[in-house]
């Protein structure tokens, strides 16, 4: 029985070896077998068409990766993975370090060009905020004007130290005394600025402040001999208005050109207690202020004159001076300010006459930071180093621009 059975086993092995080898016709590879023979026969060729269709799925599915690779990291120069279920490929797409318990953040917006993009080490910045903190000073410093319809509120309080010997003069009783002295003065400024935007790229301004002075002073008074004393005093200043339009935009190397004219209408208090106030002084000012973005810096000069009118025998000089410096965004939230000023005055008059001495040249250094504590409120700071014997010896200030549209 064995031995009948092999050569049928033997038979049956050789027709399937060649079936696989060299598939024929149906009719012909059944022909002349066994029915178990040709059973087998038909399912070797059923697999061969099972398989040449997983071979055109796969190669389906393979070009669809190709394409959704292609859509996800179009400028990615990695090769090709094996398809994943939708689950893997936002795991994928999920930034680096989050795992997949961790909530996944809400949809951005496509970001604007120049934003850095996810991965390890990158980080994601919107380069219209990085401007606001930059743009709100620039527009604090009258370098920028606000758009129409839009109005600063800018409440501000200085403090000013003065140390100085030079000829003055000052208030005894009705009596005004001009002589040398040596003068301490801590003058307190609280201000508060408005700012308009108008149509045709412009803007009005106005000011009003209110100042408080603490003097020392050892005067010599001639034939009476020496005075030393200490006085304070405090009064309305001068209230100013102004226009302010810009001329040109920046393009190239042209920066963008704003003029400014402001009044100062010169009814502050120019004495209290005998101390002489910084008010009193009608004046009218021109100004030209330049300029010039590389960003996160943006850099901006300014030319003024100023010229003085006489109230009650007194006539401050005038006054003409630059400014130069320089304004970066440290941060979405945040600016930096460097500045260098420098004012020439001409000598007082007091009845028509100079008083000699009095012209003076004052130099400052100016460093601040300006930082958005939210949508419509900016915290400015600013301090100010004398660079001449002239200046004072140091200006510290606060300003709380409050913006409303």
């Amino acid at each position: 029985m064995q031995a009948r059975h092999t050569p049928t086993v033997l038979v049956a092995a050789l027709s399937a070896i060649g079936l696989l080898c060299a598939p024929l016709p149906a009719s012909a590879a059944l022909a002349g077998t066994s029915p178990h023979e040709a059973e087998l026969a038909r399912k070797v060729a059923q697999q061969d068409q099972d398989i040449a269709a997983l071979r055109q799925r796969m190669a389906r599915l393979e070009g669809l990766v190709d394409r959704l690779e292609a859509a996800v990291r179009p400028n990615s120069g990695a090769g090709r993975t094996a398809p994943a279920a939708p689950s893997q490929q936002m795991a994928a797409a999920r930034p680096a370090g989050q795992t997949a318990g961790q909530a996944s953040p809400p949809a951005a917006s496509p970001q604007p060009p120049g934003t850095a993009g996810g991965g390890p080490g990158s980080f994601s910045v919107d380069e219209a905020a990085a401007q606001r903190a930059l743009e709100r000073t620039l527009t604090q410093t009258g370098a920028l004007l606000l758009a129409p319809h839009q109005i600063d509120l800018e409440p501000s309080v200085s403090f000013t130290r003065q140390e100085i010997s030079a000829p003055t003069y000052y208030f005894l009783g009705s009596n005004l005394i001009l002589d040398s002295q040596q003068i301490r003065r801590d003058e307190i400024a609280a201000n508060l600025a408005v700012k308009i935007g108008l149509p045709w790229e412009s803007q009005l301004e106005f000011g009003l402040p209110y100042n408080y002075v603490h003097q020392a002073q050892v005067a010599d008074l001639g034939a009476a001999g020496r005075f030393a004393g200490t006085a304070h005093g405090s009064g309305w200043g001068d209230f100013s208005v102004g226009l302010a339009k810009t001329f040109t935009h920046e393009e190239g190397w042209r920066p963008d050109l704003i003029g400014r004219i402001t009044y100062t209408v010169g009814q502050g208090s120019q004495q209290d207690n005998g101390v002489v106030l910084p008010g009193g002084n009608p004046s009218a000012q021109v100004q030209l202020v330049a300029l010039q973005r590389q960003d996160p810096l943006a850099f901006v000069g300014s030319i003024f004159y100023q010229k003085s009118f006489e109230k009650d025998q007194i006539r401050q000089g005038d006054q003409a001076g630059f400014s130069l410096g320089t304004l970066l965004a440290a941060s979405p939230q945040t600016s930096l300010q460097f500045a260098f000023d420098q004012t020439f005055v001409r000598d007082t008059q007091i009845n028509g006459s100079d008083v000699p001495g009095s012209e003076q040249t004052i130099g400052m250094f100016n460093v601040g930071a300006s930082s958005i504590l939210n949508k419509n409120v900016m915290l400015n700071v600013v301090l100010g180093v004398g660079l001449s014997s002239d200046a004072p010896k140091y200006m510290f200030q606060v300003t709380l621009p409050i913006r409303f549209d």
